[in-house]
């Protein structure tokens, strides 16, 4: 990550080891969310360009938005608990929030992709095409969702927040070498959480644990990708394991929902309640299948040895 300098030069020789550390972690932070507000700022951008043009859904611009936000969200996560002086919670909190309609409709359109590929060669059939539309309001009502937060006080004070919130923070150029042991103590803490998460659900195998354990590899995922200028190589490698990893459990995820879904339709729509109880059973043996099968995934990371590397 390219370092933010806004004048002043680095003077640690009467900083004690202590403070010295704490400035290094919030100049690093301040770095991160400066990153961050582009990237919002960039997918904001081109989802209202692309509003004023007329395309009413563009999930690929929203899905950039949800994903900025959990980013940071992750990241400052990861700074906050190695430096507690930084006084992020607040912040974190209004990200968390305003992240959730993001998060909804992205779930809303995997659930109606899973929908469809479950379906398969039914989907041309009148029950077919009753889940699909079924599926299909539950998207466009979260799209209206997203939609109206965009244009709310929330979502705006919050995106003043995340600037407001960096430009408190110290500017601070600081070298690979006094950035390691920082970098050195976040790979480690992400790690464990991961670990500790994959432990629990290796013990137990059910879908809120493996979901877990998905949501730890994420947080180790983001809070890697800014360290990799500090630490090289084997960071990126870390990563690359830890997105395969977490892709695999993913899917484990969608498979279960669909399940749960084809469920709750069958009780709510009599008509369809011996198709969809079918097709429920189908993704949840899809999903107990990948239940079994994700230790493997989880060997080749641990084959990585990262409690040895940091």
């Amino acid at each position: 990550m390219d370092p933010e300098v806004e004048g002043g030069s680095l003077q640690v020789t009467n900083e004690a080891p202590g403070d010295l550390e704490c400035e290094i972690i919030k100049g690093f932070t301040r770095d991160i969310l400066r990153v961050a507000e582009r990237d919002i700022k960039l997918a904001d951008f081109n989802v209202r360009h692309n509003h004023r043009e007329g395309v009413a859904d563009d999930p690929e611009s929203t899905r950039k938005i949800r994903l900025s936000f959990r980013r940071v969200r992750y990241q400052l996560q990861t700074m906050a608990t190695i430096e507690s002086s930084l006084g992020a919670e607040l912040l974190i909190g209004r990200l968390r929030d305003v992240g959730q309609p993001f998060g909804r409709l992205r779930d809303a359109e995997i659930l109606e992709s899973s929908v469809i590929k479950a379906l398969g060669d039914r989907a041309d059939t009148p029950q077919g095409r009753q889940l699909m539309e079924i599926a299909a309001h539950s998207r466009r009502i979260e799209q209206q969702t997203t939609d109206h937060l965009l244009n709310s006080d929330a979502y705006r004070e919050t995106l003043n927040e995340v600037s407001k919130y960096r430009r408190s923070l110290p500017s601070r150029h600081s070298t690979p070498d006094l950035l390691r042991p920082m970098a050195e103590r976040a790979m480690r803490l992400s790690w464990r959480s991961l670990r500790r998460a994959a432990l629990k659900a290796k013990r137990k195998p059910t879908d809120i644990n493996l979901h877990h354990t998905r949501i730890a590899a994420k947080r180790a995922l983001y809070a890697s990708q800014p360290l990799s200028g500090v630490l090289g190589a084997p960071v990126e490698e870390f990563a690359r394991n830890v997105t395969e990893f977490q892709k695999y459990l993913g899917k484990q995820h969608d498979l279960a929902i669909a399940s749960e879904w084809f469920t709750s339709v069958s009780k709510d729509y009599p008509a369809l309640r011996n198709f969809a109880r079918s097709l429920a059973r189908e993704e949840r043996k899809r999903a107990d299948k990948r239940s079994r099968g994700w230790t493997k995934y989880w060997k080749s990371l641990e084959s990585f040895q990262p409690t040895k590397r940091w």
